[in-house]
């Protein structure tokens, strides 16, 4: 009798605490998964402010193919806020991402005291799962576009530099001439190392190579003319007027426009497919 009584006593023990165990078990898991809900959510809520940034994308080339006039000034402003919110963007992401790590580290830890809830663990993980996978996307776009503002800058500065040098009564002060067509040498010899960054078309290259060409020849033109050597000048001038036509005239904007565009959209498809499926 007294020992089936015992058997008794540890069968009621067992079940009790197989009821605590449950009853722990669904509260550590609630609160787990409300916590990464939480982190989810905060991450999810950039989503707008990330696709505001990344629609800054072809804002530098509208610069040049827009109906408005050039102010090369305000060009370069305008690119300068763009790379500064695409480093904005990457240090979100990084901080986005590491707090979807830890909250899938806290989803996944101790698997043993939530066996009875681990049906919504295992929904929460996959979701920071497809929330880490677009910040991965965004990662990507936005170190590109740091990379791609720098090329639009030193494209732009020395595009105000040939605007000033264009200006210029060179005729009677070849020494500011040459200061200006330094300084653009500068500019562009940068731009064209800077050109083979993501995203950016080979023709935006082959710009900057024409560009290169016309320093060269406006250099020549200078030293033509500083020497007195008036027929070698007029010879560079033909050459130069070839120059600014090819630059001016030989490239198809919309198209560039377009490439950049086209480089850019597979991964801002899967940034927000995979930020939709994390909402799911």
């Amino acid at each position: 009798m007294n020992r089936r009584r015992t058997e008794i006593a540890v069968i009621g023990v067992l079940i009790v605490g197989v009821i605590v165990y449950g009853a722990a078990g669904l509260i550590l898991s609630a609160t787990r998964v409300a916590n990464a809900e939480r982190t989810l959510n905060a991450v999810v809520s950039h989503q707008n402010t990330l696709n505001s940034t990344f629609s800054d994308i072809n804002t530098q080339l509208s610069q040049l193919s827009g109906s408005s006039a050039f102010n090369p000034d305000q060009a370069v402003i305008l690119v300068d806020k763009s790379v500064s919110n695409s480093e904005v963007a990457t240090k979100t992401i990084e901080d986005d991402d590491a707090s979807l790590a830890s909250a899938s580290s806290q989803l996944g830890s101790t698997r043993w005291l939530t066996l009875v809830g681990q049906s919504s663990l295992d929904r929460e993980s996959a979701r920071i799962r497809h929330a880490r996978n677009a910040l991965a996307a965004a990662r990507t776009i936005a170190a590109d576009e740091v990379q791609d503002g720098h090329f639009w800058h030193s494209l732009y500065a020395g595009l105000g530099d040939l605007t000033k040098l264009l200006s210029e009564n060179y005729a009677n002060n070849l020494t500011d001439a040459k200061t200006t067509l330094g300084t653009m040498k500068t500019d562009i010899d940068s731009a064209a190392q800077l050109s083979a960054a993501p995203g950016l078309p080979v023709a935006l290259h082959d710009l900057m190579v024409d560009m290169q060409v016309f320093v060269s020849d406006f250099g020549k033109q200078l030293d033509a003319k500083a020497a007195g050597d008036d027929a070698s000048a007029a010879t560079y001038q033909d050459a130069i007027t070839a120059d600014l036509q090819k630059i001016s005239g030989g490239y198809d904007f919309d198209k560039i426009g377009a490439d950049i565009t086209a480089f850019y959209k597979p991964l801002l498809d899967r940034f927000n497919g995979e930020i939709a499926a994390a909402t799911s």
